[in-house]
């Protein structure tokens, strides 16, 4: 059955939280869904980790450009932790050290998937030759890290953004109303066992999907809760995909630690 959306009362209602949007279906304009959207990161604040490795990696590849084999690209990785302590001065200092000893090791590095490794106050940073790829040769591109104990803190945002949001859903659980929570998945590592735990606060849900996303894009849907039913495995007809758009140069996954 299709739906469309009706109203953001969220926008409309400033003075207590309100779900983000309604969707009331094209066939039955009694059959509505009250929807509430949140992102998951897997530790605190990275998305802004992500951001800011970004753009000190570009300017890592600015002073390496053209200097490096122009027939591999390569990955640069370093723990949130090294990229927090990068402000001015430092970064500075960071980015010409960096640049130096990449010019000096990226022609060591022409077998995929091997690296190098040179230590920055203490923490390893990570140079890996990602292979032959004609848009990409000649270019370092930024790969973030995976905290240490990622499912844990992942766990942890999870469960701060069901007790912030199912407070929104709940009140809309009425006759005509059935409720959705989408969970954007930045780092594509929510699974099912991560979920699992949060069954008896969410059973009141009717349905729960999983997006992941890159750089603020979707790349695929999963349903996790249809009505009464929760998957384990989520089979094919309850996925989604979207309209492939180009990706960033340099979009990977992060590596683990």
């Amino acid at each position: 059955m299709e739906h469309e959306e009706s109203g953001s009362p969220d926008e409309v209602n400033r003075s207590t939280p309100d779900v983000d949007f309604v969707l009331v279906s094209s066939r039955n304009k009694n059959d509505k869904i009250a929807v509430e959207h949140t992102i998951v990161e897997s530790f605190e604040s990275q998305i802004e980790y992500v951001d800011r490795w970004r753009e000190i990696v570009r300017s890592v590849n600015a002073s390496c450009r053209e200097r490096i084999p122009l027939n591999r690209y390569y990955f640069l990785a370093a723990p949130q932790t090294i990229v927090d302590f990068l402000v001015a001065k430092s970064r500075k200092q960071f980015v010409s050290q960096l640049s130096t000893w990449i010019v000096e090791s990226a022609p060591k590095l022409l077998l995929v998937d091997r690296y190098i490794q040179t230590e920055y106050k203490g923490h390893e940073v990570t140079l890996i030759c990602s292979g032959d790829h004609p848009q990409l040769n000649g270019n370092v591109w930024s790969m973030p890290e995976e905290a240490e104990n990622q499912k844990a803190l992942q766990r942890k945002r999870l469960e701060r953004a069901v007790e912030d949001k199912l407070p929104k859903l709940t009140k809309y659980k009425k006759p005509v109303f059935k409720t959705a929570l989408l969970l954007e998945d930045v780092a594509g590592t929510l699974s099912g066992s991560t979920l699992r735990g949060c069954e008896i606060s969410l059973e009141e849900v009717d349905y729960i999907v999983v997006f992941v996303s890159n750089d603020g894009r979707m790349i695929i849907g999963n349903v996790w809760k249809d009505g009464p039913v929760w998957y384990s495995s989520v089979p094919s007809n309850r996925r989604f995909g979207f309209r492939r758009m180009p990706s960033a140069p340099g979009s990977r996954p992060s590596v683990g630690r």
